[in-house]
Parts: structure tokens; sequence; C-alpha cells
């Protein structure tokens, strides 16, 4: 069996949060938001996580998608084409706790506490 996505993401990129909210390229600051920007990502069901640089020219943008229940990583360059892409569901995250959960009333909002909480997130 190969790597858990989970496992992956973070063994690539180091623990969620622990990444910056900005990463310079050229002398330029580039914000989570202007990456989701640019690949045309800002909507509700979307939470920013961080950025992760990986050299002179690439970096990782992560974030939390509500609606897929899934963490992603895009890896991008500075044009922001997407190189590489790794999505893991939270459940992988919250293991017994995401399976002890009552599924069919839990909020999106109530699953990405948990995993703040995981990680010892204050609330945004």
């Amino acid at each position: 069996m190969g790597i858990k996505d989970k496992e992956l993401i973070e063994k690539k990129y180091g623990r969620l949060w622990s990444g910056s909210k900005t990463v310079i390229f050229g002398g330029k600051h580039v914000g989570i938001k202007d990456a989701l920007k640019a690949i045309d990502l800002l909507a509700g069901d979307i939470v920013p996580i961080d950025l992760v640089k990986l050299g002179k020219s690439r970096f990782a943008l992560r974030y939390y998608d509500d609606i897929d229940r899934c963490v992603v990583a895009l890896e991008m360059d500075t044009g922001f084409r997407i190189l590489q892409e790794h999505r893991a569901h939270i459940g992988e995250w919250l293991e017994d706790t995401y399976h002890d959960l009552d599924k069919k009333s839990i909020s999106p909002d109530e699953l990405l506490s948990h995993l703040m909480d995981l990680y010892e997130i204050p609330d945004r």
C-alpha cells in the first residue's frame, strides 16, 4: 500500500498551518488570496490554510475544500500554473473522531473546527 495522502502532504509541505500567508518571488509578495484569485478559487467553500515556498520558482498553496471535505495542496510555479495536486479527505486527519461524528448533521465549519483544534489553531 502506498503512502496516505495526508502523510504525503505533510511530508512534502510540512504540518498544516506551518507555512506562511505570503511568499516572496523576485521581491514580489504573493499572498494566499492572490494565489486563490489567480486560479479562480475565491469562493466561500474554500478556506485558505497556508503557502509553502519550495524554491526559487515554486510554492504550494494549501486550503480546505468544504464541499469535498478535503485538504488540498496545489504545487504551482510563479506563473500560477498547477504542477501537482494532492488531496486528502478530512477523515485522514481526524481519524476516529471523524468516524464518531454524525456526518448527516455536522456542518463543514464544524469539521474545519475539529481540524483546527487538532493543530491548536485559534478560530478564524
